[in-house]
């Protein structure tokens, strides 16, 4: 994530760019954990703190206001304390992981999980519902279908799209009392879609208890904001818009979750096509022209799991779903079949833009 600062506002501005490399070399120097953590205090904001880490495969940053440093780092490695703890539950990259153990025998017998990954994939499940199966962490087949296709440059068959399919869908997780399995062989589960919203939402509920009075969390350009910048003040987002967009948004915002998913920033390719890295779990292939998705929701976990879902739904399909829920708004950058980028808004979206 990059930023700017403007006088007596703080501006965001979502990205998947690197950190402060000076800063985040402080930080990789040490143990990696926290107790080498770096601090330091917000340039011209006294009282206000910020540290930059990397967790969860991607760049996190978080800033409080404290009464010190020590006390800034104390808060700070409480979160930190909670985002690797999601990591080492979640992530396939970790073989010991519970996920990676789900993945390895759920369909020969139902897996043993914490109470934070079972949470993880209720809340996974309520979202495929709720988004008619655009949302689903039961893709992960079709993942590895489209990594393998990259990797030997050549599109998947049909039939392997198919038999791909054959084994994904929320409906196919099997919920027995604290254990979750597979129903049919070959299923896996990515929690990538959520598990960095979910993170996000833990680690600024611990800088809350800590006694932090405002600040956010942003873990790869998922965000969460609470309390305010300063008195009377709201959260300035500025949205970064996608290669050869001109026009500019920012968002002026409460306490609330704010995250982007586009193609713009992570895609891949296979022969001269272009492919975007998200899947549509309902027919298999990587979603087309669906450049930019931000969100905005009470909480990070839905905002994260919701962009993801309306990447896959498109505009029409996404801002129904999107209008039809309490305190969420959207924004999306969409090419049309004539090759012309146009926005599109949900409802209450505009109130939350301010002028140029």
């Amino acid at each position: 994530m990059a930023y700017r600062r403007r006088t007596g506002i703080w501006t965001v501005i979502i990205a998947l760019a690197a950190l402060t490399a000076a800063f985040l070399f402080q930080r990789r120097a040490g143990s990696p954990e926290s107790e080498d953590l770096a601090v330091r205090e917000v340039a011209g904001k006294p009282g206000r703190y910020e540290t930059l880490l990397s967790v969860m495969g991607t760049d996190a940053q978080l800033e409080a206001i404290a009464r010190s440093k020590s006390d800034a780092r104390r808060m700070f490695q409480q979160a930190i304390e909670q985002m690797r703890m999601v990591e080492l539950q979640m992530s396939t990259y970790r073989e010991e992981s519970e996920v990676s153990r789900l993945n390895a025998t759920g369909s020969q017998h139902p897996v043993e999980l914490s109470e934070h990954t079972l949470h993880v994939l209720r809340k996974a499940v309520e979202m495929s519902k709720l988004t008619g199966g655009a949302f689903d962490v039961t893709y992960a087949p079709l993942r590895t279908l489209w990594r393998r296709a990259q990797q030997e440059d050549r599109l998947p068959t049909a039939d392997a799209i198919e038999e791909a399919l054959a084994t994904v869908g929320h409906t196919k997780l099997v919920f027995e009392e604290g254990r979750v399995g597979f129903a049919v062989p070959g299923m896996k589960v990515d929690l990538g879609g959520v598990a960095k919203g979910y993170a996000v939402d833990l680690a600024t509920e611990a800088l809350q208890a800590s006694g932090a009075e405002a600040g956010f969390v942003d873990i790869g350009g998922d965000l969460r904001f609470f309390g305010l910048p300063a008195p009377g003040q709201r959260w300035r987002v500025a949205v970064r818009s996608p290669p050869g967009v001109q026009e500019t948004f920012t968002v002026s915002v409460p306490a609330c979750a704010v995250t982007t998913s586009g193609d713009y920033a992570r895609w891949f390719q296979v022969g001269d096509r272009r492919l975007s890295h998200i899947v549509d779990p309902r027919t298999g292939w990587p979603v087309a022209n669906m450049l930019s998705v931000t969100l905005v929701a009470p909480d990070a976990t839905t905002a994260d799991a919701l962009a993801t879902a309306v990447s896959v739904m498109g505009p029409e399909e996404g801002l129904k779903l999107v209008d039809s829920l309490p305190d969420v708004e959207c924004m999306i950058m969409a090419r049309g079949q004539d090759d012309i980028v146009r926005t599109h808004m949900s409802q209450g979206f505009a109130s939350l833009l301010e002028g140029p």
